[in-house]
């Protein structure tokens, strides 16, 4: 995938909403039929909608405080209304906003890399799991999100599309735009209706739609402290937003006037409230504009009116979203999210595409003799790239890079030579 030039003036698929709603048949769902629907009393009816709910439990994580995945009972009767009309399943999800402005100790740099990647490939592998057991399928339409919070997170109108428009190249590219698409606060607003969208046009149109937005979803006497306080899912919400903002605004021009660390910190609080008022106008945009998508999001939650699912699973917690970490891959294939200042000591940095794209585990597994690069597959496994061309030959590999080679294919279970002879 090359790397996208700021500089051309990119024609980018915007989505558009051509109805005041997400109706189940919109462009951005790719609503399928089968032959016939289901009848009402069709036992296969029932046992369809829970198979799906069951891959929707599988990728989810299980709500804070609840014993039982909530989600099976608030979308159920949406996921049933779908497969009885013979629909593709809709979902949304609110995310990929864009990279956080620490590039000291947080983040690789300012685009996707393989954090987005594996967030990527894991929405495609939900979607793809529901079709195999309902064919006309599901959908995620990612709201993108960044443009209601940049002039609060220190990210640039400049890095913001670059970021978004080299998501939508990823998913292309993947093939993957047969379940994933994306839509922007300005089509979602419907005061931006083309299929495509310049540089230029987006960047003009990010703080008219931050006010259009707060205009018309906004409530003038909206108490953040009260919303907090009162609903669970916005306090984790706000507890999540103020612990990134005061590692990320650390390193942003808002922190050169701050003289004190009181001060400091009381504006990372306020910036963080801000936040909570826009997330909270945001969605009442998306619950006016997507009222039948199942509701997923990339915060813990309750589960009363979302479902929370990590992008890149972690065993020991939620984990953190792709565009707040550097992810690392260990020698048994195993993927980590932490902050780059926790792996540089131990890791290697993998450049790909020209720019950072990851972190490796240090080993001397990784070293070969012959001239190869590695790709870490989601779901496991490695693909060993011959990247010499036609004079590397695999049965002529070194006896040090065929014993590398056995102890990674123990290791990572699964590993495949690519255009070696």
């Amino acid at each position: 995938m090359p790397v996208l030039q700021v500089s051309q003036v990119l024609a980018d698929k915007a989505s558009p909403l051509k109805h005041d709603s997400c109706p189940p048949d919109h462009d951005s769902i790719k609503a399928a039929s089968l032959d016939e629907g289901f009848a009402a009393d069709d036992p296969k009816l029932d046992q369809t909608v829970a198979r799906i709910m069951d891959i929707l439990e599988t990728f989810s994580l299980q709500q804070q405080g609840n014993d039982v995945f909530l989600g099976r009972d608030v979308f159920s009767p949406r996921v049933r209304r779908h497969v009885t009309a013979g629909r593709t399943v809709p979902m949304v999800l609110p995310a990929f906003p864009a990279k956080s402005i620490n590039r000291v100790d947080k983040v690789l740099g300012t685009m996707p890399d393989l954090g987005e990647e594996l967030a990527l490939d894991r929405l495609s592998d939900l979607c793809s799991k529901i079709k195999k057991i309902y064919p006309p399928g599901a959908m995620v339409l990612i709201a993108t999100d960044g443009a209601c919070y940049n002039d609060l997170t220190g990210v640039t109108d400049k890095n913001l599309w670059e970021y978004g428009a080299t998501l939508r190249q990823m998913v292309n590219e993947k093939g993957y735009d047969k379940f994933i698409d994306f839509i922007r606060i300005m089509n979602l607003l419907g005061i931006y209706n083309h299929s495509t969208i310049t540089q230029e046009k987006f960047i003009s149109l990010i703080e008219p739609s931050r006010k259009e937005l707060m205009d018309r979803y906004g409530d003038p006497n909206f108490d953040p402290n009260a919303c907090i306080k009162n609903n669970p899912d916005y306090k984790m919400t706000y507890d999540g937003y103020a612990k990134f903002l005061k590692k990320d605004l650390a390193y942003g021009a808002i922190r050169d006037p701050m003289t004190s660390g009181k001060k400091y910190k009381a504006m990372v609080h306020e910036s963080a409230k801000a936040m909570i008022a826009r997330g909270v106008a945001f969605a009442k945009l998306i619950l006016e504009k997507c009222p039948e998508h199942v509701r997923l999001s990339i915060h813990p939650s309750t589960g009363q009116t979302k479902i929370s699912m990590p992008l890149i699973p972690q065993p020991d917690s939620f984990s953190m979203t792709p565009w707040h970490c550097a992810v690392a891959v260990d020698t048994q294939g195993n993927f980590k999210t932490a902050h780059v200042g926790v792996l540089n000591a131990t890791h290697d940095k993998v450049f790909k595409y020209g720019r950072p794209y990851h972190y490796r585990e240090r080993s001397a597994l990784w070293n070969w003799d012959a001239k190869v690069e590695f790709e870490h597959l989601y779901g496991g496994g490695l693909v060993i790239h011959n990247v010499r061309g036609d004079e590397q030959h695999k049965d002529l590999l070194s006896k040090s890079d065929k014993l590398k080679l056995a102890s990674l294919a123990i290791a990572q279970g699964k590993v495949e030579l690519r255009g070696f002879m």
